[in-house]
């Protein structure tokens, strides 16, 4: 062979060889590449939570693999900017996290056997979740290659109030059982048993409230003779079951001479005997008697749960809050100090009757919150004021209308009149102790437990406390009332606060409102000094 070829065929091989060495390093580098390169996986169906407990929305990424090192952000969709939490060079950031979720989240464990983070585990962990969780979830995480994002949704689901039975013999053999239950998310299975056979009801009907919770009334005709009681369950799912039973042995019997109308009468009387027993209370009838609550009682607007141990003063004051009052939401009858610390009804534009003479304070409360303020209802040689409202309105509520004042509608308040003493704004009307009358009275919230307490602050005694289910924003909410000489003033608590700057012993003593404030309220005093004593019951303003 010519030495020309010889050296073309080596020049062949040497040229090959090269190129296989770049090929081979091209493939290493590609899967240097590719190694960081993953994806978010979550789970098909959406994620339930029960109010109030830990809501756990897994994400993880596939292939497993080490994502300390990644940033993970947990958002709401369109709100990037403002993260559920965000993880980033190692560590939790809470600089940029929404409010509402402050101290509820953290990463969790999608599984007990997972490992985490190492293991590429990047599930949130929310704990005493409220209404206002549901919704989607974006899982966000990126390395230097890029970043992947999947979504999850959270339902949250709420037990309603365990069933309440009563039972009425119809005739010798046939008894009328109702359930009544409320507060549930979602609608929960309604099912009746005589504990051998499942009872088809002769009525179930249910009802949602503005908060989107449901209520369910049903009922049933048995028989003693061939049952000795009968059940009503409502059912979320396995495991969320509440059952009450009755006993039919026991009924009275339906006198035989009894008319269609006098049996009707006494199956209401019963009905009503039977609720009275199981609230513990006594219901107003309409122009008659009225319910009274024991000092320190607790009301549940949706379901009349017993009371709860609360927090002394000391402890709620620690939450306390500068409320001023927002003259904007302030109606056109009512005279307002400029310093917003003070309100009374107008003497000149008086509150005619269907009219609600209220005005909101500035702050707004939302999940996370707990506040503490109190509001002053005497002044000297003046008296104490009878006649006012204090508690809470929604965000949402209308400052004029027919709208009624009531939960349903976004209104949470203690009221007081000079011959009915103190009152919730619940149907049927409950009436409180009011001796003595409060001078001044201190409020309590606690957004996400739901608690709001009235406390009279001079006795440092507990008042009421009213539990709701709060799912938008709240605002402080006052209404002087008509006809009293005395004004209500907002005061200032935020100083009760131990982490606060403490004030000097002569600022701390003194009781010398500031010159403004002073000049308008001797001017309000004054310009009420000729008025003829009115009573000061309004059921409007």
């Amino acid at each position: 062979m010519p030495p020309y070829v010889i050296e073309k065929d080596r020049s062949r091989a040497l040229y090959t060889v090269m190129w296989l060495c770049i090929l081979a390093a091209w493939c290493v580098s590609l899967s240097t590449a590719t190694s960081d390169i993953f994806t978010c996986s979550v789970p098909e169906d959406p994620v339930s939570a029960r109010f109030g407990h830990v809501a756990t929305m897994p994400c993880w990424l596939t292939p497993s693999m080490n994502a300390e090192d990644l940033e993970v952000r947990w958002y709401r969709p369109k709100d990037f900017d403002n993260p559920v939490l965000l993880y980033r060079e190692r560590k939790i950031h809470e600089a940029s996290q929404q409010s509402q979720f402050e101290g509820r989240t953290s990463l969790g464990l999608r599984e007990v056997t997972s490992e985490g983070l190492k293991g590429g585990d990047v599930t949130l962990k929310l704990v005493n979740v409220t209404l206002r969780d549901q919704g989607e979830y974006v899982c966000y995480v990126s390395s230097n290659q890029g970043y992947e994002i999947a979504s999850v949704f959270l339902n949250i689901t709420v037990m309603g109030s365990p069933p309440l039975l009563s039972a009425v013999r119809t005739d010798a053999d046939s008894v009328n059982v109702s359930c009544v239950s409320h507060g549930w998310k979602p609608r929960p299975r309604l099912q009746w048993s005589d504990g051998r056979k499942t009872l088809k009801p002769e009525k179930l009907d249910y009802s949602s409230g503005a908060n989107g919770l449901v209520s369910a009334h049903s009922w049933v005709l048995s028989s003693p003779s061939s049952a000795p009681w009968v059940s009503c369950s409502l059912v979320l799912s396995e495991g969320e079951e509440l059952e009450g039973r009755v006993d039919l042995r026991n009924l009275a019997a339906v006198p035989e001479t009894s008319s269609g109308l006098q049996t009707a009468v006494i199956i209401l009387a019963l009905l009503l005997l039977l609720s009275v027993v199981f609230i513990g209370v006594l219901y107003k009838k309409r122009g008659n008697k009225s319910t009274r609550v024991p000092e320190g009682g607790t009301v549940d607007i949706e379901t009349m749960r017993q009371a709860e141990d609360l927090v002394d003063i000391e402890t709620m004051r620690q939450a306390g809050v500068d409320v001023t009052l927002d003259l904007k939401t302030a109606h056109p009858y009512l005279t307002v100090v400029s310093t917003g610390k003070i309100v009374r009804d107008s003497e000149e534009n008086v509150c005619p009757p269907g009219e609600r003479a209220y005005i909101l304070g500035t702050h707004g409360f939302t999940s996370g919150n707990s506040a503490y303020w109190e509001v002053r209802l005497d002044q000297d040689n003046v008296g104490i004021k009878e006649s006012w409202w204090v508690g809470l309105a929604s965000g949402s509520v209308k400052r004029q209308g027919d709208v009624p004042a009531t939960p349903s509608n976004g209104f949470w308040f203690l009221s007081s009149d000079k011959e009915k003493g103190l009152r919730l704004n619940i149907n049927p009307n409950i009436i409180l102790p009011a001796n003595p009358r409060p001078q001044t009275l201190g409020v309590y919230l606690d957004y996400d437990k739901g608690v709001l307490s009235f406390i009279n602050v001079k006795d440092n005694k507990l008042i009421v406390t009213v539990r709701a289910m709060f799912i938008e924003e709240v605002f402080p909410l006052f209404n002087p009332g008509k006809g009293d000489k005395a004004p209500m003033t907002i005061l200032d608590v935020s100083h009760y606060k131990t982490d606060t700057v403490k004030v000097s012993v002569s600022e701390g003593e003194s009781n010398v409102p500031p010159p403004a404030e002073e000049a308008e309220t001797d001017a309000l005093l004054a310009s009420n000094q000729s008025r003829n004593h009115q009573t000061s019951e309004s059921k409007d303003c």
